[in-house]
């Protein structure tokens, strides 16, 4: 009885042994992409004007960034200048449980910014927390309360940028066809460059 016991463990043992040598080669290492922080400008500026989500209990309007400049890729950082327009604005209290909207149009703000990223990989969004560093002297209404509860309204929130999957490598030999789809990581700021670790999921037909 013991003997059976003993090479019943025994047996066990060494198919968990095949089985995690088996899940470690079967797992890929992450791909890793280096994107330069010249790319990084091309890009951000092909995206302007930007809109920025204003859902806040002190600001109202429309608020776009017009310009993006001097970006710096840090550890974990995107330190850049800002030119942000707002239209439509509006100041939001409450006085004596009354809602009170205060118009006050169009804004400008010349500001410099260092914001962190973090990346969600189960969420795959990109979030980017700003914090406003300075604030030009030639604003437009940017020393009143509005540009004020503007830049309190930007600061320390996280923006999140949905990532969208990436395109399928498709690759032909013969008669097979080698299909590697990969879903994204981890996105990392580093200095003067941004790096991308991707799952790869390969398939053949």
């Amino acid at each position: 009885m013991h003997l059976f016991f003993r090479l019943t463990l025994f047996t066990l043992l060494l198919l968990a042994s095949f089985n995690q040598r088996a899940i470690a080669q079967n797992q890929s290492e992450p791909i890793r992409l280096t994107i330069p922080q010249s790319v990084i400008t091309q890009v951000i500026r092909a995206l302007l004007p930007i809109h920025i989500d204003t859902h806040s209990k002190s600001v109202d309007g429309d608020i776009t960034i017009i310009n993006i400049s001097n970006l710096q890729l840090t550890e974990g950082h995107l330190a850049c200048r800002l030119h942000l327009a707002g239209n439509n604005l509006a100041l939001l209290t409450e006085i004596a449980g009354h809602d009170i909207r205060l118009k006050v149009g169009a804004i400008e703000l010349d500001v410099t910014s260092d914001a962190a990223l973090r990346f969600d990989p189960k969420k795959q969004t990109l979030y980017i927390k700003p914090v406003i560093n300075d604030v030009a002297k030639n604003n437009t209404g940017g020393n009143g309360e509005i540009g004020k509860a503007l830049i309190a309204m930007l600061n320390g929130r996280e923006y999140p940028v949905s990532m969208k999957n990436l395109d399928p490598l498709v690759a032909e030999a013969g008669a097979k066809t080698v299909t590697i789809n990969t879903k994204i990581a981890n996105i990392e700021a580093k200095p003067k460059e941004v790096q991308l670790s991707l799952h790869p999921m390969i398939s053949t037909q």
